[in-house]
C-alpha cells in the first residue's frame, strides 16, 4: 500500500458547512474544518483555543451592551435595560446607574440605533423621541430628551417639518397674531396628540394648545403669520391695472383678502398701488389676481426679491407638521457624518433623511439652502424603503429593509442641500442589527437573518457590492441580533466580528483582506446547564459579553490572554501555599474548573459558603468554567494519478502537528505528553512548541482527524501533515 503525505497548512477558512465534505477541489476544503469550536483564527493561518472570560458585575436583567468612548483613557460599557442605563468601567465594575429618564422598553433594546461624538450619545427608535446620553463627569451620566435648537426669541424651533396629510388639505388661522387663535383644516386631519406640537403656516410657527375636533384646534401664534413670495411674483400687462400673482399651491379662494408688503413699483404701477389689502380672484392652483388701482405702462414681471403676504382666515396648502412627533413617529436611524448629525426613517416618513446644519448638531434649519444648511430629502426608491441604519464610512451609507443605498455629492464636494443625491447599490435589505465598519467594508445582517454581508466599494464597477460572507458556513448564523467588531486586541492585530445568535452561541468571523483570509468559528460558553452569550460590545481593544448563567445575567470580559482558558473566571492569590480556598458568592454551590499556572487541578465543588478544597497546596488558583475546544478536519483526500481517493479506504498512519505553547491536546485518544519520568515535578510543566508526532490506527473511507483538549489549558495548532496509507 502506498504511503502518501498531505498537509493542511492553515485553518484560515474556519469551520465550513458539512455539505462541503466532497468539495476537495476548493480552497475552503484544504484550509477549513468541519469543527473549529471555541477557536480563534490567526492572520498567520493557525488557530488556538480561545482565551476565556473573567467575571464582572451582575447585571439587572437581559441588557444591551453599548460602547462609550470619551477618550483613550476614559472608556465605558453601558448596559441598557428598560428605561435605565448602568455604566461600567474597563474592569467591568459599576461606575454609575441612571435609573430614570430612558424611553426605551425591554422590547426596544436590540432595535434602537445610536451614535456618539465626544461626550454625547444620541439614541433613536421610531416609537419614541430621540434621547441624549451625556457624560457630564468621569463618574456621572444623564439621560435627557433631544431638544432642537430654538431662536433667541423662542418663535422658531429649528426642527424638520413635513406635510403628512393630502396636499389639497388647507389650513386657515383666525388671526395673524395673538394667542388662543382658531385653526381650521379643510378636512378632518387633526388629532388630540397634536397638542403641544408646533405647526408651520408658511414660515410662521403656531403652538397647538387645545384640540376641539378633527377640523378645529386652538393655538398661539409665535410671531406674525407671514409668507414670502418667490422672486418677482407679479406680472402686469401694458394698459391693464390687473396684477397676476404667481403663488404655487396657494390654496386661497376668490374674495379672500391678502395683505401684501415689500413690493416695489412694477411696469408703471406704483409700490403704494401694489402693497396693502387686496381682494383676490383665483385663476388656478398656482395663480391669482387683484386690481391694483393703477395702469401698467409696459408688460413686465416684477415686485422685487422680498415680497410678503399675510391675512386672517387665508386657507393655505403650505402648512407643515413636525417631522418627528407622537402622531407621525420618530427617527429610527442616526449617525454623525461630515460634521452633521443625521436622522433617518421615521414611521411617518420611512424613507426620510434629515441632517443638521454643519457642526450644529441640534439645529435642523433649512435656511435658504446654502451649503451649511440642513439637508432634508427622501431615498426616493421605486418602493418605499424603510431606513433602518445610517453608517458613516467613505460615503454616507443607507441601509433599509429592502436595499442598500449611498448619499453622495459630486467628486471633491461635501454633502449639501444642493449637491446630495441618493443612489441605490444592492438589493438585499438589512435587519435590526447595527451595521459596523470592518476590514475595509461595512458588515450587515440581511433582513431574513440568515446571511451576513459585507458592503464594499468596487473600483472595477464603481459601485458597492454585498457579498455573502457565510456562504460556505451557513450553519454558523442563527438569526443574530447583536454584533461587535474588534479591530485588534491588546497583544495581537487580528480583526474579529462577533455576532450573538438567538440560540445563545457566538459566531466569530476573522478577516484579513490583504491576505485573502476569511473564516468563521463558533463559540459556546463554559459552565453547567446551558449558559448563553446574550450581548456583546467592544470598547477600544476590550470585548465585553452579557452572559446568562443559571438564570442570572452577568457582565464578563474577554481576557485576550491565552493563559486564561476558563470562562467566568476569577483569580485568587495567597502568600502561603494552601489547598483550602474561599471564593466569591457567584461560585457558591457550583462545580468549577481550577487551574494554577500551567497546571489543571481539576473540577471541584464549592460549598454554600464558598469553601473549596483543591487537594494540592498552591499559591494561586483561577476558578471558572471549562469549555470544549475541538478541531475536526474534513475527510482526508489525496490526488493520485488514478484519481482522487474520495470514498476509498485509507488509514492515517502518523500525524505531525505544528504546535505553539501547547499544554493540552489529544488526537483520537492519543494525548500530548508534557512530562517525562526524569522531569523535575516541582516545576510547572513546559508548554510544547514545535512539531509533535501522533501515531494512529484503523482504516476508514472518510478518514479525518479530531483534536480535542481534555484539560482547559492553552493550545495553538499551526497546521498538520498526515501520512496516509491508501
Amino acid at each position: 500500500m502506498p504511503r502518501l503525505y498531505t498537509t493542511q497548512t492553515n485553518f484560515a477558512s474556519g469551520e465550513v458547512d458539512p455539505l462541503m465534505n466532497f468539495r476537495s477541489d476548493t480552497g475552503a476544503f484544504r484550509n477549513g474544518a468541519v469543527t473549529l469550536k471555541n477557536a480563534v483564527l490567526f492572520n498567520t493561518g493557525g488557530e488556538a483555543r480561545r482565551p476565556g472570560t473573567t467575571a464582572g458585575a451582575t447585571l439587572l436583567t437581559h441588557a444591551r451592551l453599548v460602547p462609550f468612548e470619551f477618550s483613550s483613557d476614559e472608556r465605558y460599557v453601558i448596559a441598557f435595560t428598560a428605561g435605565r442605563i448602568d455604566v461600567y468601567d474597563m474592569d467591568a465594575v459599576l461606575v454609575v446607574t441612571v435609573a430614570t429618564g430612558g424611553n426605551w422598553t425591554a422590547g426596544d433594546l436590540f432595535e434602537f440605533s445610536y451614535s456618539q461624538v465626544a461626550d454625547t450619545m444620541i439614541v433613536c427608535h421610531p416609537d419614541w423621541a430621540p434621547q441624549v446620553v451625556t457624560r457630564t463627569g468621569a463618574a456621572t451620566f444623564t439621560i435627557t430628551d433631544f431638544a432642537f435648537t430654538s431662536s433667541s426669541n423662542g418663535e422658531k424651533v429649528y426642527q424638520p417639518y413635513f406635510k403628512f396629510v393630502d396636499d389639497a388639505v388647507t389650513l386657515s388661522v383666525s388671526a395673524v397674531t395673538g394667542t388662543g387663535v382658531t385653526l381650521t383644516a379643510s378636512s378632518g386631519v387633526f388629532t388630540a396628540d397634536m397638542v403641544g406640537d408646533r405647526i408651520r403656516w408658511q414660515d410662521t410657527e403656531i403652538e397647538v394648545t387645545a384640540f376641539t375636533n378633527t377640523t378645529t384646534m386652538t393655538g398661539d401664534i409665535l410671531g406674525t403669520l407671514e409668507g414670502e413670495y418667490d422672486n418677482n411674483p407679479f406680472a402686469v400687462a401694458e394698459g391693464s391695472g390687473t396684477v397676476e400673482v404667481t403663488h404655487v399651491l396657494h390654496g386661497f379662494a376668490t374674495a379672500d383678502v391678502v395683505t401684501i408688503s415689500g413690493s416695489g413699483a412694477t411696469g408703471g404701477i406704483t409700490a403704494a398701488q401694489l402693497n396693502g389689502n387686496k381682494t383676490i380672484t383665483v385663476i388656478d392652483d398656482n395663480t391669482y389676481s387683484f386690481a391694483s388701482g393703477g395702469t401698467a405702462t409696459e408688460s413686465v414681471d416684477g415686485g422685487g426679491p422680498v415680497v410678503k403676504y399675510t391675512g386672517a382666515n387665508l386657507a393655505t396648502r403650505t402648512w407643515l407638521e413636525p417631522a418627528f412627533a407622537a402622531r407621525n413617529g420618530y427617527p429610527g436611524a442616526v449617525t454623525f457624518h461630515e460634521g452633521r448629525l443625521w436622522f433617518g426613517g421615521s414611521s411617518g416618513v420611512p424613507d426620510g433623511l434629515w441632517s443638521s446644519r454643519i457642526f450644529n448638531y441640534f439645529n435642523f434649519d433649512v435656511g435658504d439652502g446654502s451649503a451649511a444648511d440642513s439637508i432634508q430629502l427622501t431615498v426616493g426608491a421605486s418602493e418605499v424603503s424603510n431606513v433602518r441604519h445610517l453608517v458613516s464610512n467613505n460615503d454616507l451609507q443607507i441601509f433599509t429593509a429592502q436595499a442598500e443605498f449611498i448619499a453622495k455629492a459630486p467628486r471633491e464636494q461635501s454633502l449639501s442641500p444642493a449637491s446630495t443625491i441618493i443612489q441605490r447599490q444592492t438589493p438585499y435589505g438589512s435587519n435590526a442589527v447595527k451595521p459596523l465598519v470592518f476590514d475595509g467594508a461595512t458588515l450587515y445582517v440581511q433582513s431574513a437573518g440568515t446571511a451576513v454581508r459585507e458592503y464594499i466599494y468596487s473600483d472595477s464597477t464603481a459601485r458597492y457590492s454585498s457579498s455573502n460572507l457565510n456562504i460556505l458556513s451557513s450553519h454558523m448564523i442563527s438569526t443574530p441580533y447583536d454584533m461587535a467588531v474588534l479591530y485588534g486586541g491588546t497583544d495581537r492585530s487580528e480583526q474579529y466580528a462577533i455576532l450573538i445568535n438567538d440560540d445563545g452561541t457566538a459566531a466569530v468571523f476573522h478577516s484579513a483582506r490583504s491576505e485573502n483570509l476569511a473564516g468563521w468559528t463558533p463559540w459556546t460558553l463554559g459552565g453547567t446547564g446551558t449558559p448563553q452569550f446574550k450581548a456583546v460590545a467592544v470598547v477600544g481593544e476590550q470585548v465585553f459579553f452579557s452572559v446568562l448563567r443559571a438564570g442570572v445575567y452577568r457582565l464578563e470580559k474577554y481576557s485576550q490572554d491565552f493563559a486564561i482558558s476558563v470562562d467566568g473566571s476569577t483569580r485568587y492569590n495567597t502568600g502561603v501555599a494552601t489547598n483550602l480556598w474561599v471564593v466569591d458568592a457567584i461560585y457558591f454551590g457550583k462545580t468549577v474548573a481550577v487551574t494554577s499556572g500551567n497546571y489543571y487541578l481539576g473540577e471541584f465543588a464549592v460549598d454554600g459558603s464558598g469553601n473549596i478544597d483543591v487537594v494540592v497546596d498552591v499559591l494561586s488558583i483561577r476558578v471558572g468554567y471549562t469549555y470544549e475546544h475541538t478541531i475536526k478536519t474534513l475527510p482526508v483526500d489525496v490526488d493520485l494519478q488514478t484519481g482522487r481517493t474520495t470514498g476509498r479506504p485509507k488509514r492515517i498512519v502518523r500525524i505531525f502537528v505544528g504546535l505553539d505553547s501547547a499544554q493540552s491536546l489529544s488526537i483520537q485518544g492519543n494525548r500530548l505528553i508534557l512530562r517525562q519520568v526524569d522531569d523535575d515535578f516541582s516545576l510547572d510543566p513546559v508548554a510544547i512548541t514545535g512539531t509533535y508526532e501522533f501515531r494512529m490506527l484503523g482504516w476508514q473511507k472518510d478518514a479525518f482527524v479530531e483534536l480535542i483538549q481534555p484539560e482547559p489549558l492553552p493550545c495553538k495548532v499551526l497546521g498538520m501533515t498526515l501520512e496516509v496509507s491508501v
